[in-house]
């Protein structure tokens, strides 16, 4: 049986950037840290699957393991309770910011349509395909440029082309030396 002692207030001296982190504490505060914490591999599974489900679970997933995971993204490398408090904050709707990683993928984005024809034709293509013909890396979500990257990395994966054979493309070959 759980100890009904009241919890603790937090020190006063929580910046006021911790609000939300604050906010939650006080919510969740009165459920003592292991009641209703399920085995870590069911966790880790549950995690998995949502990232495979469910692109905003993916994005919040590597946003909230980069906040305060380490950047470990494998949910089998985490504590039960570091993988329930993802799926409590997932599950109310509270987002982990992503702007700032967001902002770096649309410049390098940015940055790659200027460097190579070919990419700027395949984000445009994407765009007119998937993005309503928006072509502002800018105007378009972290998940948006992810999907981008996993689509070009699995029509180049399929093609052989980073393997250097079929694909018809300029794919790297190790065996080759390089770019061929």
């Amino acid at each position: 049986q759980a100890d009904a002692s009241p919890r603790p207030a937090p020190p006063a001296e929580i910046p006021v950037l911790a609000a939300p982190c604050m906010a939650m504490w006080q919510q969740y505060s009165a459920v003592p840290p292991t009641a209703g914490v399920q085995a870590p591999e069911a966790l880790a599974q549950q995690v998995k699957d949502l990232q495979r489900g469910d692109p905003n679970a993916k994005e919040q997933w590597g946003a909230y393991t980069a906040s305060v995971g380490g950047g470990i993204r494998d949910p089998s490398k985490h504590t039960a309770e570091f993988l329930q408090s993802f799926l409590v904050q997932l599950q109310s709707g509270m987002k982990v910011d992503t702007t700032a990683e967001s902002q770096t993928m649309s410049e390098a984005v940015k940055l790659m349509q200027r460097r190579s024809s070919s990419f700027k034709e395949a984000w445009r293509l994407f765009c007119a395909d998937y993005g309503s013909g928006m072509n502002d890396p800018a105007k378009h979500d972290l998940a948006y440029m992810v999907k981008f990257f996993d689509f070009i990395g699995m029509r180049n994966g399929a093609s052989g082309a980073m393997a250097g054979g079929g694909g018809g493309g300029a794919g790297y070959s190790a065996a080759a030396g390089g770019y061929g």
